[in-house]
């Protein structure tokens, strides 16, 4: 080779140090690494001391009659509204999302709250769930450690927000993954918000095995089946998930109807107490037509097991799935303190199991999982996390194939309704610095916006920062 092409090779030579890009990353590795391990830690906690209030609470109203205990946990979200605790009203996933969009105040005692209040509902009998105020009790904690770390821009805020968020949906869910993927998914219709995915799991991950290792690794609903594909079974498949979504769309519209009732025609700290008592007379009287251990009170996951090892006849589990979908609708509309994410696994449960003994009494099971990720996809707008969030909960990982078709079929056919007012339908609203970057602080012309020695200043630089916000984004009004 002449002297001019080895000269003209040595400059196309790419040296070995360009495959690494440490400062590229160093503030995502100072920062947002040890940060989510913390939250993970703490969230992973919180999960646990949540589980054992919930334990606690179920124990002390198991003497009152099911149709009667409902209306205390909805006298006890009544009072703290009443007060003005309002942070307790509802799922949480909702106002969760809202502060992802959008940070405003939270208080700091909300993740104590939360706890408290749901423990009280779901205890009670009321037919919420668990999973929904996680979210918002992860996002409270996650905010107050960014804060009291002296963070306190709105875009790192957002991060510290998701990384709450999914810490203790994986945890009482037993679903890391998952609950890593909801958190980026929940707070749109149409698209995800990916590019804090690592620090986002590793939160959750460690709150998984905090809370694993403390209440026991077996997963949320340890049911068996053993279907498998086959190219006769798709066209059910596909109809299952159409089923899916219009199911889905009759729960969004019972919910938020109701909702819009009690607005109009009660005061906020009413709506609890009506909506619970509302809920006890579905309870009683589908207790009239349905064997004892077949129930639309409580979070349901006892009633889904129950029907996986045994046949119920389909008018009753036509019952259970309009009880369900119902009850749930007086309650969550009443801002009774609860989520709705095990109200929809469980109505998909019985709308899979009722599809499964029409046309596949052999694969019941299959077609209840399936059932229940269809119309909680459809539900949330989450067909990614979704997927595998039912996967990890009920360990069916054969079924992801089925599973998945199921839930693209329910989440198209629903259209975008949903049970999370605060959702948006994609980023293109958003500014360039959204959410935090991870190579440099977000605003250089504050200074160092992302670091404040004293945690009581965040208020007046959050205004500050989020007047810039506002003007660089390109598509406000």
């Amino acid at each position: 080779m002449t002297e001019k092409g080895k000269s003209q090779a040595a400059e196309n030579v790419k040296p070995l140090r360009d495959l690494f890009h440490f400062d590229h990353f160093s503030e995502f590795y100072k920062l947002y690494v040890p940060i989510s391990i913390l939250v993970g830690l703490v969230c992973g906690l919180a999960m646990v001391a949540f589980q054992l209030f919930i334990d606690g609470m179920i124990f002390l109203f198991s003497g009152i009659p099911l149709f009667i205990a409902p209306l205390i946990g909805g006298l006890f979200s009544g009072v703290l509204i009443y007060f003005g605790v309002r942070e307790i009203e509802g799922s949480g996933i909702s106002k969760a999302i809202e502060l992802t969009h959008d940070i405003g105040e939270l208080h700091p005692r909300t993740a104590i709250t939360k706890i408290i209040a749901t423990s009280v509902s779901i205890g009670s009998g009321n037919p919420v769930g668990r999973e929904g105020p996680a979210v918002l009790i992860g996002a409270a904690i996650a905010n107050t450690i960014g804060k009291k770390m002296g963070y306190c821009d709105v875009p790192t805020l957002r991060v510290f927000t998701m990384m709450g968020s999914a810490a203790c949906t994986a945890g009482i869910y037993k679903a890391p993954l998952g609950g890593a993927l909801f958190a980026s998914e929940a707070p749109y219709k149409r698209d995800a918000r990916m590019g804090y995915f690592v620090p986002t799991i590793l939160a959750a991950i460690t709150s998984y095995l905090v809370f694993t290792i403390i209440m026991g690794i077996q997963p949320l609903l340890p049911i068996e089946n053993g279907f498998v594909l086959t190219f006769e079974v798709v066209p059910l498949i596909i109809a299952m998930g159409v089923v899916c979504g219009a199911v889905a769309i009759l729960f969004s519209v019972s919910l938020m109807a109701t909702r819009n009732f009690f607005k109009i025609k009660l005061p906020n700290w009413a709506d609890p107490i009506v909506g619970a008592l509302f809920a006890c007379g579905v309870i009683f009287v589908t207790g009239l037509f349905l064997d004892p251990h077949l129930t639309v009170a409580g979070m349901g996951y006892d009633v889904i097991g129950f029907i996986s090892t045994t046949t119920i006849p389909i008018s009753a589990l036509l019952v259970l799935l309009f009880g369900k979908l119902f009850t749930t609708s007086f309650v969550v509309a009443g801002r009774v303190s609860g989520g709705v994410l095990a109200s929809s696994l469980f109505v998909g449960a019985m709308l899979g199991a009722i599809f499964g003994e029409i046309f596949f009494p052999h694969q019941v099971i299959a077609f209840m999982i399936m059932g229940m990720g269809g119309l909680l996809a459809a539900n949330t707008n989450t067909p990614i996390a979704t997927t595998i969030l039912i996967l990890e909960i009920s360990h069916s990982f054969d079924l992801l194939i089925p599973l998945a078709i199921c839930i693209c079929v329910s989440y198209l056919v629903g259209g975008g309704t949903s049970l999370y007012e605060g959702q948006k339908v994609a980023r293109s609203d958003e500014a360039p610095n959204y959410y935090a970057p991870i190579t440099s602080p977000p605003y250089p012309d504050l200074g160092k916006s992302i670091e404040t020695s004293n945690p009581a200043d965040c208020d007046s630089k959050k205004s500050e920062i989020s007047s810039q916000e506002e003007k660089s984004n390109p598509f406000r009004e």
